[in-house]
């Protein structure tokens, strides 16, 4: 059973166009859905973001799965590791990446090389975001052309932009805000899946 990438973020002020559209609270909904439909059932993957880390956190707390062992993160070295979430300790697998020539581009393209090799995946979920959400989905499916692209478009920033590059639209039969019957669709999990704990 294949892994799923995340690739989210919340737009800070400031970064348009990105920060224009974005909905904060649909981004939460839409990765507290992730977690719920997928947590203990196939592992999660992403490279850390100060506003994501926690939701994650919180949702394995309330579902009872073992967060160290349900989900992969890795972070590069570039950014100080005082900037990392609080939660970042709760892991056993985060996965450091050093910084390349003091760049933050190329340090970035390392730690984003390293994630997307380090498992077979079959989906990644592509939630709110900046510049980093349309670069990770271009280095997804270039490193991994079968895997499936679910980009959730109403919660605004990249995965609009993305959704619209892209012609991705939420099934018909699916209403637009319900993240977690097309999870469990796209993903192809059934809600009677038992979790690892």
């Amino acid at each position: 059973m294949g892994a799923v990438f995340l690739s989210a973020s919340v737009p800070v002020p400031g970064r348009a166009p990105f920060d224009q559209d974005c909905e904060p609270q649909m981004i939460q909904s839409a990765v507290s859905a992730l977690a719920t439909v997928a947590l203990g059932r196939k592992t999660i993957v992403w490279g850390g973001h100060p506003a994501i880390t926690p939701m994650l956190w919180a949702s394995a707390q309330d579902l009872g799965v073992q967060y160290a062992t349900a989900v992969r993160l890795f972070q590069t070295k570039f950014i100080p590791k005082e900037d990392f979430p609080e939660e970042n300790k709760h892991f056993a697998n985060v996965t450091y990446l050093d910084a390349v020539d003091g760049d933050l581009a190329k340090s970035l393209l390392a730690m984003r090389t390293a994630m997307l090799q380090s498992a077979e995946f079959d989906a990644a979920v592509f939630i709110g975001g900046m510049e980093g959400v349309i670069d990770e989905h271009a280095l997804f499916s270039q490193m991994h052309p079968k895997a499936k692209c679910i980009v959730i478009e109403t919660t605004g920033g990249a995965a609009r932009r993305l959704a619209a590059t892209l012609n991705y639209m939420i099934p018909a039969d699916i209403g637009p805000l319900d993240f977690m019957s097309l999870l469990y669709r796209e993903l192809e999990i059934s809600p009677i899946d038992q979790r690892k704990g």
